[in-house]
C-alpha cells in the first residue's frame, strides 16, 4: 500500500513539476520579450515618432510604453537617472558627453510642428563629485552661467531636493517676429545619497517666424515642470566623494 502511495505521489510530483517548468518557460519567454530594448527592435515595430525613429535617441528609451500622453521614459547610459522624454524629442550628440558612470550630459531638442514651439534641453548628471554636494556653490555657479541674480525656488520631493529659477530673454537687435524665449534652470540634489546631483537647463521658444506661435510663460513652465519633476535618481552604492 505504501509503495502504491509513493508511486502515485511521485507521478503527481512529476506532473506538477512539469507544469511548473512549462510555466517558468513561458514566464522566461515573456520576460525576454519585455526585456527587448527599443534600440534592438525593428524601427517599423516602434512608435512612429522621433524619439524612437531617430537611431541615437532610441538608445536611451526604456520601453515603448507611453508613460504620459506624449511622453516616454528615458534612462541615462550611466544608469544614474530616468526622466520623461517627449515623443518629438531628439538626442543631440554635439551637446552630450559621458565619462563612465560618474558623469554624463544629455542634450536634446523637442519641436512641436503644430504649436511651432521648440524646447532645447541639457541634463548633466554627476556622481561621487564633491562640488555637486554643495547647494550654495552649485547655485552660485548656475546663476553666473545664466546671468541670473535672483533667488531659486526650493522644493523637496521623494528622494531629492529641487532648486529652480527662470528668466525671460528678449533678443535685442533682432528682426525676428518671435524675439523672446523662456529659460528654466537649476539643480537637483539627491536626499538619499551624498555627492549625487543633476544640473539642468531648458530653453523654450517659437522656432519659425512664418508659422503661428502663441507661446506664453504658463505654457513654457508647464512643459518644463513636467520634465524637471519626472527626473528620478536610480541610486548607486554608497561611496565617498570623487569615487573613494
Amino acid at each position: 500500500m505504501k509503495k502504491i502511495i509513493f508511486i502515485c505521489f511521485s507521478l503527481l510530483l512529476a506532473l506538477t513539476g512539469g507544469c511548473s517548468m512549462n510555466d517558468n518557460d513561458k514566464n522566461t519567454k515573456n520576460d525576454n520579450t519585455e526585456a527587448v530594448k527599443p534600440k534592438d527592435m525593428d524601427p517599423k515595430d516602434l512608435p512612429q515618432v522621433p524619439a524612437f525613429q531617430d537611431e541615437k535617441t532610441r538608445e536611451y528609451m526604456v520601453s515603448t510604453k507611453e508613460e504620459e500622453p506624449g511622453y516616454y521614459l528615458l534612462e541615462s547610459k550611466s544608469k544614474g537617472f530616468r526622466m520623461l522624454f517627449p515623443e518629438d524629442g531628439e538626442y543631440l550628440p554635439d551637446y552630450s558627453t559621458s565619462n563612465g558612470k560618474n558623469s554624463e550630459s544629455i542634450g536634446f531638442q523637442s519641436y512641436n510642428e503644430k504649436s511651432n514651439i521648440l524646447l532645447d534641453a541639457q541634463i548633466s548628471y554627476y556622481s561621487k563629485s564633491s562640488f555637486i554636494n554643495n547647494p550654495e556653490t552649485m547655485l552660485h555657479q548656475i546663476s553666473n552661467e545664466n546671468g541670473y541674480k535672483g533667488n531659486f525656488k526650493k522644493e523637496k520631493a521623494d528622494g531629492k531636493t529641487v532648486y529652480t529659477a527662470s528668466k525671460k530673454s528678449t533678443f535685442k537687435n533682432s528682426d525676428r517676429k518671435y524675439n523672446y524665449s523662456f529659460r528654466y534652470f537649476g539643480y537637483i540634489k539627491s536626499s538619499d545619497e551624498e555627492y549625487l546631483g543633476i544640473v539642468y537647463s531648458f530653453i523654450v521658444r517659437c522656432k519659425k517666424d512664418d508659422k503661428p506661435c502663441t507661446l506664453n510663460e504658463d505654457q513654457a513652465r508647464e512643459r518644463t515642470d513636467t520634465l524637471i519633476n519626472s527626473i528620478t535618481f536610480l541610486g548607486n552604492k554608497k561611496e565617498g566623494r570623487d569615487g573613494q
